[in-house]
C-alpha cells in the first residue's frame, strides 16, 4: 500500500507572463512512493510545463508544490539542485550525447556528480544485465535504433538511484514495437522497486500498461 507523498501538489494556479489564460487552475495532484502513476493528456494541456514546475526550471508560488511536504517555491538554487538529483528525468528526443558511447552516456550523471570509478563500475553492471546493454554499450549513441537510445535515456536516469523517474512523453518519436519494449521496461523498473511518473497523450500506450501492469490514470484536460 502507497502512503508516503514524495510530491504533492496543491491548488496549482499558474500562468506564463505573456499569456492571459490560466495554464493551472487549482490542480491537485500527488506522486507516491513505490507507485505507478500516467498522467494522460492531449497535446497542448500542458503536461511538459507542469515537468518543468516539479523541476524548479520555472518557478512556483508559494504553498503549491511541495516534495516530501517541503515547499519547492522556498528552496535556493541549490537546493533546487539537490532536488532534480533525486529525480531521474527521461525525454521524448532522448537527450543524449550523440557522439559518446551508450555506457559513456549512461554513467555521465555520476562523473558529474564525482562519484567513485569502482560505485560508477557497480551501478552500472548492474543495469547492464537488468536493461541488456551489453550488445551496443561501446556503440556511439548516434548508430542506435530509436528504442535502443530510448533504453540508454532510461538507464542513464536509473544510474543514480532517484526517489522517482519522470517520464515525459517517452515513447512519442517511436514506432508500436518500440512503444511497447519501453513500455515493458517501465513496467519492469517499477517492479523493482522504483516509482515511475509517466506523462503521455497516448490512449493506446495507456491500455497497453493497464492490460499488463497497476497503475494509476490521472487525466489532464
Amino acid at each position: 500500500m502507497h502512503t508516503e507523498n514524495l510530491i504533492e501538489i496543491k491548488d496549482l494556479t499558474w500562468w506564463y507572463p505573456w499569456s492571459s489564460t490560466l495554464t493551472f487552475n487549482h490542480y491537485n495532484f500527488s506522486l507516491k512512493k513505490g507507485e505507478f502513476c500516467v498522467l494522460m493528456g492531449k497535446t497542448g494541456s500542458w503536461k511538459s510545463t507542469l515537468v518543468k514546475l516539479l523541476t524548479g526550471e520555472q518557478p512556483v508560488w508559494e504553498r503549491m508544490i511541495y516534495h516530501k511536504k517541503e515547499d519547492i517555491s522556498k528552496y535556493s538554487l541549490d537546493q533546487i539542485q539537490a532536488l532534480r538529483r533525486k529525480m531521474g528525468i527521461i525525454f521524448q528526443d532522448y537527450k543524449v550525447i550523440d557522439h559518446m558511447t551508450a555506457k559513456e552516456n549512461i554513467i555521465y550523471p555520476l562523473i558529474l556528480y564525482g562519484i567513485g570509478e569502482n560505485i560508477i563500475d557497480s551501478k552500472y553492471r548492474r543495469l547492464k544485465q537488468k536493461y541488456n546493454l551489453t550488445s551496443f554499450e561501446n556503440t556511439p549513441v548516434k548508430f542506435l535504433s530509436s528504442g535502443e537510445k530510448q533504453k540508454v535515456a532510461i538507464s542513464r536516469a536509473l544510474i543514480h538511484e532517484p526517489e522517482f523517474l519522470i517520464a515525459d512523453e517517452p515513447t512519442g518519436n517511436l514506432d508500436w514495437e518500440h512503444t511497447e519494449a519501453i513500455a515493458d521496461l517501465l513496467i519492469q523498473t517499477n517492479q523493482s522497486g522504483n516509482t515511475v511518473f509517466l506523462i503521455t497523450h497516448d490512449i493506446h500506450l495507456v491500455n497497453y500498461l493497464k492490460e499488463k501492469h497497476p497503475i494509476r490514470l490521472e487525466i489532464l484536460n
